[in-house]
């Protein structure tokens, strides 16, 4: 059957169909497929005369309403310095996988991180998907292109040694700055989840994750969902409930102090001394930062205090699946993939206490100790 020509490239068409029975039933199919064709090329017709950036202004309309406005500003520092001025006046219909690369390179000669040039790519990538439903563009050509791999990414946690000397530093700064990064350690949270704790999340040997405190450089704070968009129990032990305690005295000694009335389910955090107003999470950062410059760890953030909580979990034999729980990552593959290097370490346990077992050692062993 002959088609319409191609709308974006002016080249004939043909498509053949397979029909069992009359010859009046394959006329009929012959021409709801007509039909489906004529109504496809009109709307690659409307594509054709789009710009990418067209496109992506589309499709970024209709999916910024669910995402938190830190990933809105996001998204929009990469379509605005990335994306528009490399791709955006290219008609979608002649956009290439090569264009994509040529855009890809020239990130990566700008010294932009392959994560940042892979968030750039996704972005793309489902603006071309989006074209494709509305059936503008035949092909997504982002499918094609080729971003730079995600290398391994180091785990940087301060040992031991290196947190003592930390929360010693912290207690010259403000007690509630030990609390803060003693809790962090201890429970593996992320900054905003900490920021974000008011007292009525306090429960009875645990506490309630259900929120993080994020900010953007146009609205400032607000409180979203948590980044898995997960609620979540973090139980605590002794030491983890004296800080929360601690933290608590020291705000209702700052009421007392000021003659000030404590606000009504107060943020554990607090950047005002009635507890109103939670402390903003780029002072945490800096104040972190601050401390680990003055103690000679440069190589130390304050994420680094979750990686300490997984990785002295995971050393101390408890399973991925509870490690991920507490850190409230959305997949249990997101702590194997992040920890892998210390799973390697726990199988080569494995392996010798496999051979400890074959070789009857673990057995002499235990003898040996019974003697004792």
């Amino acid at each position: 059957m002959e088609l319409p020509r191609d709308p974006a490239t002016g080249k004939r068409r043909r498509q053949w169909a397979t029909v069992k029975g009359t010859k009046r039933k394959a006329q009929y199919e012959s021409q709801q497929l007509l039909v489906k064709v004529q109504d496809s090329s009109t709307l690659l017709a409307a594509g054709s005369g789009l710009s990418t950036e067209q496109v992506v202004n589309e499709w970024f309309a209709i999916v910024r309403e669910g995402l938190s406005p830190t990933t809105v500003q996001g998204y929009e520092w990469r379509i605005r310095l990335h994306i528009l001025p490399a791709l955006g006046s290219i008609p979608v219909h002649k956009l290439r996988a090569l264009d994509l690369d040529h855009l890809y390179r020239s990130l990566i000669a700008q010294g932009k991180a392959p994560a940042t040039i892979r968030q750039t790519h996704a972005i793309i990538r489902s603006a071309l998907n989006q074209a494709m439903r509305w059936g503008w563009v035949k092909h997504n050509v982002a499918l094609l292109a080729t971003p730079p791999k995600l290398g391994s990414t180091a785990v940087v946690a301060p040992s031991i040694s290196q947190l003592n000397s930390i929360l010693e530093a912290a207690k010259k700064r403000h007690p509630q700055w030990v609390n803060l990064i003693a809790l962090a350690a201890l429970t593996g949270m992320r900054r905003g989840e900490l920021c974000a704790l008011r007292w009525e999340d306090i429960g009875a040997g645990s506490l309630h994750v259900s929120r993080s405190l994020g900010h953007t450089t146009e609205s400032g704070t607000y409180l979203g969902p948590t980044k898995s968009r997960q609620e979540r129990r973090v139980a605590l032990d002794s030491a983890a409930l004296y800080y929360i305690t601690d933290q608590q005295e020291r705000l209702r000694e700052a009421c007392r102090a000021l003659s000030l009335k404590m606000a009504d389910n107060p943020f554990v955090f607090f950047g005002e001394p009635d507890g109103a107003t939670p402390l903003h999470p780029d002072s945490v950062s800096k104040v972190f930062r601050s401390i680990c410059d003055g103690l000679g760890y440069p190589e130390l953030h304050f994420h680094s205090l979750r990686h300490f909580s997984a990785t002295q979990l995971i050393a101390s034999g408890v399973d991925i699946r509870t490690v991920s729980a507490r850190l409230g990552h959305g997949d249990p593959a997101v702590t194997l993939r992040v920890y892998s290097h210390l799973l390697e370490a726990r199988d080569r346990d494995a392996a010798v206490i496999m051979g400890n077992i074959l070789t009857g050692k673990s057995g002499e062993q235990a003898s040996d100790a019974g003697a004792r």
